[in-house]
């Protein structure tokens, strides 16, 4: 996976959407936003072909984060996970695609 550096949205254009889609087969850039520019035309051939995604998550502010802890709490909300160490990252993915995981797989260092 690789990170690229956090830019203000405005600047979110096709110098970062692009290149984040260039190079190796598949992968996604996921972009997540609460003010977003409109995403810019992609080269098909370039950029999405070989098996890349592009894909929005859900931006939340702080303050949604505060409400939903406040809940948890209230509500007394428990968190189920699975843990698995980092050499074991392929058995996780492989546990979560044959629904063996109860709630969310979590790498370990």
């Amino acid at each position: 996976m690789r990170c690229l550096p956090h830019r203000p949205a405005r600047d979110l254009r096709r110098a970062v959407t692009a290149p984040a889609l260039g190079g190796a087969r598949g992968g996604t850039l996921a972009i997540a936003g609460i003010y977003l520019t409109d995403v810019p035309a992609l080269n098909y051939e370039r950029e999405l072909f070989q098996e890349r995604t592009v894909r929005s998550v859900t931006a939340n502010t702080r303050q949604d984060g505060r409400d939903l802890l406040a809940f948890a709490g209230r509500h007394h909300l428990q968190v189920a996970v699975t843990p698995y160490p980092m050499s074991r990252a392929t058995d996780a993915l492989a546990d979560l695609a044959a629904d063996r995981v109860r709630g969310a797989a979590v790498l370990l260092p």
